[in-house]
């Protein structure tokens, strides 16, 4: 046997020693995944131009804090028209209950006529609305608007009738019933009025962190439009994969540690749901080594602990337990 010279004898020794430090010095296995959120956008109710953006990306938002104001001049003057109507038929109303003239018949008619065509105009323009929601050229709340105005039309068309029957029959009762039909219809301009001022200014409807602004201050925002988004607080979640032969390790409620770019240490988090099917098939039977293939999906609440943020999308790694690992080599035979 030829015996090998001092110089190569060293030389395999240290390649020996090498290979065994890297196979003891393995990393620890992690499966990848990415941080998911819970993330609400909100959009305008109404179209108009954009008077107070009262958050920034980034902000800290508690649900019901105002998050911007629509421009509302229009809607003030008709909300103000509205409230002045309406007094006039409360002051008419309680006029009646005193004892007022009766009104003359050929005026009463033309009234009538009057509100009948307002009527018929009201709902032509319902009809169109409809029609024309269904191909999205209008907006839901321009239905909404001309079917209150056609309910409007019909309480003034009632009062009116309400008026001339009075008259006819001269009952003061029925005077004072067609009054209260006025003022019950100018309420409820005003109610229609002060609804539409009011979804001029949106508030949070969840709390958590805005995101991202779609539309600034000073630009105009159509109906349905995305103003912001919001990422709801306490719904960072981490996404991963768990091989087959893993799955007992990862079940819900347990804990893992999940290690983020730019945090000291990994955090902790909590596997609320293991996905049922596995993600990945064969229509063949399996055999160990493919059964080991399979993966599930699983989701895991995070606790991300304060200066260590972790945006959605971010990608991580959920470390797996050393003794659990799956062995990936082995050291050499010695021959």
């Amino acid at each position: 046997m030829k015996l090998l010279s001092i110089p190569t004898l060293l030389a395999v020794s240290a390649t020996a020693l090498l290979l065994s430090g890297c196979f003891e010095s393995q990393p620890e296995l992690q499966l990848p995944g990415y941080i998911e959120a819970d993330i609400t956008t909100v959009a305008s109710p109404v179209s108009g131009t954009m008077a107070r953006m009262a958050v920034k990306e980034g902000q800290n938002v508690q649900a019901g804090e105002t998050l911007y104001v629509l421009e509302s001049q229009q809607e003030q003057a008709r909300l103000a028209e509205a409230q002045a109507k309406k007094a006039q038929a409360e002051a008419q109303t309680k006029n009646l209950s005193k004892g007022a003239r009766q009104a003359e018949l050929e005026s009463l008619r033309a009234k009538l006529r009057y509100t009948k065509a307002q009527l018929a105009q009201a709902e032509s323009n319902l009809k169109k609305s409809e029609s024309l929601v269904k191909k999205n050229f209008v907006s839901e709340a321009q239905v909404d608007t001309d079917r209150t105005n056609v309910a409007l039309a019909q309480a003034q068309v009632e009062e009116a009738r309400a008026a001339l029957r009075a008259a006819k029959e001269g009952a003061r009762t029925d005077e004072q019933a067609a009054a209260a039909a006025q003022a019950s219809a100018a309420q409820a301009g005003v109610d229609q009025v002060a609804w539409l001022l009011q979804q001029k200014k949106v508030n949070a409807p969840v709390g958590g962190v805005v995101q991202e602004l779609y539309i600034r201050q000073g630009e105009f925002s159509a109906t349905g439009a995305t103003v912001l988004t919001i990422l709801h607080s306490g719904s960072l979640r981490v996404r991963f994969f768990v091989p087959n032969d893993l799955r007992p390790q990862f079940m819900p409620g347990a804990t893992v540690n999940v290690a983020i770019s730019g945090c000291d240490k990994p955090v902790t988090a909590r596997i609320s749901r293991v996905s049922a099917r596995p993600e990945y098939t064969q229509p063949m039977m399996f055999s160990q080594e493919l059964r080991d293939r399979l993966s599930f999906l699983t989701e895991a609440r995070l606790d991300t602990p304060a200066g260590c943020t972790a945006p959605p999308g971010t990608p991580v790694g959920v470390k797996v337990v050393a003794s659990n690992a799956p062995q990936t080599s082995q050291a050499p035979k010695a021959s």
